[in-house]
């Protein structure tokens, strides 16, 4: 008899890999379209408005662009907390969540592949309209269906296991995240291997900032212009400087007398790299089968599901009249802040904690909708590749999860928090001062670039990994709900507004996207000032944390 009750309370390992399709295609969505859609959004506000020039003094086409990418957390905040209460209250033969995920998903990927097909239409105010109509409605059915395919875990699985499930749910998570960053690769190899020859060199060329895919001489090399001093030739003196301008992703070099610039603000043109023109027109990279693919590969994770929930749907725990009752019982109660039976200097340092998590996430949510436009300028990498190394950022803060944890357990983890915003300022803040003064020298900038991403990553995760749990600690074990409804309020609210004054002051640099780390430094380094002042969170040695890590772990559900 023990041996059957010890059985039924083991985790279903296949069970839960299986419901982890629908999170997969979740991730694979969101990192395709945090990748490509600033890169094409850029392109047509560029040309709606001469590179800025018929923009306020006040926005600027970054800003504009970063306003655009917070669309999908205004959604997040406003429907998906909406959907996921319905979902509670949905009764069907497919139970509460299937009905939003099989009618949804598909009409969230058929308005996916559209975006880029959207811009490749002609006449620039109606191909933003069409992609701005397409990326709404894109956003409004993923909020319809990402609460219910989170919730399936849990009504799969018994309180007692969510925990390790939830680690299941994440890998599965992971996976669609590390597709997503790859998509570029795989879809300019499938392309490749049908035989579409056209459709496989677009995805492969060398192309400008604004994804104008460049002229190339026989060699490879970019098609060069020159003017001004260079006019009549390269003196020898210059020679490394061309050479470096030719290998960066610069579109233009601008010289003043004494310095060599990539912002016409700076001096005279002296050097520009030529767009293909066909029928008089620039020719841009078209990324329709990176989403394409992404969007079938997102159904066929959809299929996977339903055939699960056909199978298994007698497992289902949420038909259970007496677990709906449980839960309803126990769900937390809005409670304001001044209210909380905690103490005044409690109630002080969760203040300052919230504002603490406001400022740092205004930084890291600045990165993702940047990230591939600043490597179009430096680094001269389509997004295909630049994805690749926001997946070695994501490879490095996932390392660094489980010994970032046991920092926190061993020093604090106020102090590892600390440590962590520590080490990323200073890399950013080199990072942005070598990128200024050895910008003639890619080679160097590069291997500080991808120093700072790997040490940054592992920053970050020591940040990540600790805040929650401070945050819970301090409210309790009767508390875990509320205090982690404040938490995300302070972290959708910087997904918010991070982007937007990102873009702002990427804008007043002459739209020069290396300031997305002068951004971020200053937004960590502030988050770091207010932290010190936090005087609560930590466990006191012996106490049972079994509650918090547990509370944690769903919360991240």
């Amino acid at each position: 008899m023990s041996e059957k009750i010890e059985k039924k309370v083991k985790l279903n390992y296949k069970r839960t890999f299986l419901i982890g399709f629908g999170f997969m295609a979740c991730m694979l969505l969101w990192n395709v379209y945090n990748s490509y859609v600033p890169v094409i959004f850029r392109a047509k506000l560029t040309e709606l408005t001469a590179g800025g020039a018929k923009l306020p003094a006040f926005l600027s086409v970054a800003l504009l662009v970063n306003a655009i990418m917070t669309i999908d957390n205004v959604f997040g905040v406003i429907f998906q907390p909406y959907f996921g209460k319905r979902s509670d209250r949905t009764k069907t033969k497919w139970g509460k969540r299937m009905p939003y995920i099989i009618l949804c998903l598909p009409i969230c990927a058929v308005f996916f592949t559209f975006i880029p097909v959207a811009a490749s239409i002609k006449g620039i105010v109606l191909s933003i309209a069409l992609m701005m109509s397409v990326i709404i409605f894109f956003n409004f059915t993923m909020s319809v269906w990402r609460s219910p395919v989170v919730s399936l875990m849990p009504d799969f699985t018994p309180s007692s296991l969510q925990s390790d499930a939830n680690a299941v749910i994440n890998i599965m998570g992971g996976i669609g995240q590390m597709i997503g960053l790859v998509m570029g690769t795989i879809a300019t190899a499938i392309v490749g291997l049908l035989g579409f020859t056209a459709m496989h060199d677009a995805l492969s060329a060398k192309v400008n900032t604004l994804g104008q895919i460049l002229e190339l001489n026989p060699d490879g090399s970019p098609v060069v212009q020159f003017s001004g001093i260079f006019a009549n030739g390269i003196p020898a003196e210059f020679k490394d400087t061309v050479d470096n301008f030719i290998a960066s992703g610069r579109d233009a070099l601008y010289f003043n007398g004494t310095h060599f610039s990539g912002d016409s603000t700076k001096g005279e043109l002296v050097a520009q790299k030529i767009a293909k023109v066909v029928n008089g027109e620039f020719v841009y990279v078209n990324y329709t089968p990176v989403f394409l693919i992404a969007a079938i590969i997102a159904v066929l994770c959809l299929v996977v599901l339903v055939a699960f929930y056909a199978r298994n749907k007698k497992y289902d725990l949420s038909k259970d009249a007496e677990i709906r009752m449980e839960e309803a019982t126990e769900k937390p109660k809005k409670i304001k802040i001044k209210d909380l039976p905690i103490s005044k200097a409690e109630r002080r340092s969760l203040i300052i904690m919230l504002a603490a998590l406001f400022l740092i996430n205004n930084a890291t949510e600045a990165i993702v909708p940047n990230f591939t436009n600043f490597a179009l300028d430096t680094l001269n990498l389509p997004p295909k590749n630049s994805t690749l190394m926001m997946a070695v950022f994501a490879v490095s803060l996932a390392a660094f999860g489980i010994p970032a944890g046991t920092l926190g357990r061993k020093f604090g983890r106020k102090k590892t928090i600390i440590a962590g915003l520590t080490v990323i300022v200073v890399m950013f803040a080199i990072y942005l001062t070598i990128s200024q003064v050895f910008a003639n020298n890619r080679t160097f900038v590069w291997i500080v670039l991808w120093i700072a991403l790997v040490v940054g990553g592992a920053a970050v995760g020591c940040i990540n990994i600790n805040t929650l749990p401070l945050v819970l600690a301090i409210g309790g074990r009767d508390y875990v709900g509320t205090f982690t409804g404040y938490y995300y309020t302070a972290t959708f609210s910087a997904a918010i507004t991070g982007p937007i004054l990102c873009g702002f002051l990427i804008g007043l640099f002459g739209d020069d996207y290396n300031f997305m780390f002068l951004f971020c430094a200053i937004m960590f380094a502030l988050g770091l000032a207010v932290i010190t002042q936090v005087k609560h969170g930590e466990v006191a040695k012996g106490e049972d944390t079994s509650w918090l890590d547990e509370a944690v772990k769903n919360a991240d559900d």
